[in-house]
């Protein structure tokens, strides 16, 4: 019995795995247990930003494996203020909580501004349609997409989503009862779908008027995978909450929430906390991560690399203009919107040695590590124009 037979006996019935089975990671390369090199351009969907097996955060881990593995929160841990350090150095933020993923860094953002709004009476908590903030029932509140809502009712009361770059819808819903909106300034999962401007302004002109929160949801765009150090700075604004996770421990689990001005005392010992958030390994990881991010110029790099490719897709949408609809995207986040359903690309692309992934069920989604050569996209691109000739012939 192979471990794909096994599993089905095993796990829940919850994930369509990738039928490879992969003995490890060097750079931006996935090396199947038969000796295949896979080019892989999703990169554990935004995490691995300096791909697998890089000597830095080895070393960051190894080192704190070797002083001890886990902590209770009730001590101070090291590696969690040096990542705090970094993490408020880059961003100018007050305050850090660190917890175990994206999903709970969105959940512990509700609870934050929860409190914060019983102080001012505001009751209401917008998210976006079309957005994906996690799959907690918080999260999921926030949220409209049946695919992974449904069957989970009732959710949580004091909730609701506004339409997506639709300022009038914006103006109509938001009022003195607002308490928050969380808005993803590039929704990942919904497709590569960046915030309009007009959007966005009209967003933070409102929360001067009727003095609610902004919590920008970074999960997948933070820590430079925009071509900025988090997605939000493209547009000029500053939101009051930001929510972190993916890329920042390494591979590691780790998430984290920052916070400004507004909310920095809302928080007192015991309303809020976990037993494995924080973990001393995942942040020296982290440290090791924002480190070589920052002392390697990768933010710059995302964006002129991805400046390039995203080119090198529109020349390829002007070819194939009857297969594919849209490019979107910022730095190495990029989507292709395709006329049709884009799972048999995925698997030719896998055919041809070269990971991505497809998200929305049309749309082509990009994720490299940002250790990517411009050589190595430039393959990558070669390899999917004759993918789009096989598929438009």
């Amino acid at each position: 019995m192979n471990s794909f037979e096994q599993e089905s006996r095993l796990f829940f019935n919850t994930y369509k795995r990738i039928p490879l089975a992969i003995d490890r990671g060097e750079g931006c390369y996935l090396i199947s247990q038969d000796g295949q090199r896979y080019l892989d351009l999703f990169g554990g969907l935004a995490v691995n930003v300096l791909g697998y097996g890089h000597p830095k955060v080895v070393h960051a881990i190894r080192s704190q494996v070797d002083r001890y593995i886990h902590l209770s929160n009730y001590f101070l841990q090291d590696p969690q203020v040096r990542l705090a350090q970094c993490l408020i150095q880059h961003s100018k933020y007050k305050r850090v909580f660190f917890c175990n993923s994206g999903t709970e860094a969105n959940e512990g953002a509700i609870k934050l501004c929860r409190k914060w709004s019983k102080q001012v009476g505001k009751t209401k908590i917008f998210g976006m349609t079309n957005g994906f903030n996690g799959r907690t029932m918080g999260a999921l509140s926030l949220m409209d997409r049946p695919n992974y809502r449904d069957g989970y009712e009732p959710f949580l009361p004091g909730f609701d989503q506004i339409e997506f770059n639709d300022v009038e819808d914006l103006r109509r819903k938001v009022s003195d009862d607002t308490a928050a909106v969380f808005l993803e300034f590039v929704q990942g999962e919904g497709g590569v779908v960046v915030a309009s401007r007009q959007f966005v302004k009209q967003l933070f002109e409102l929360r001067e008027k009727f003095g609610f929160l902004i919590v920008a949801d970074e999960i997948q765009t933070g820590i430079g995978r925009t071509g900025k150090f988090f997605a939000f700075e493209h547009y000029d604004v500053r939101p009051d909450i930001v929510t972190l996770a993916k890329p920042i421990g390494g591979g590691l689990p780790l998430g984290a929430i920052l916070g400004g001005e507004k909310i920095e005392d809302v928080l007192s010992p015991g309303m809020h906390g976990t037993t494995f958030g924080g973990n001393p390994v995942a942040c020296a990881a982290g440290v090791a991560v924002l480190e070589q991010v920052v002392a390697g110029d990768l933010v710059k790099k995302v964006a002129d690399l991805g400046n390039h490719i995203k080119a090198a897709f529109e020349e390829l949408k002007n070819e194939f203009s009857d297969l594919i609809t849209e490019v979107r995207g910022q730095g190495l986040m990029l989507g292709i919107e395709l006329k049709k359903e884009g799972a048999s690309i995925v698997d030719k692309m896998r055919e041809q040695k070269i990971l991505i992934n497809c998200t929305n069920k049309n749309v082509l989604r990009f994720l490299p590590p940002f250790i990517l050569t411009k050589a190595e996209a430039d393959r990558a691109i070669a390899v999917l124009r004759e993918v789009f000739q096989s598929e438009a012939s």
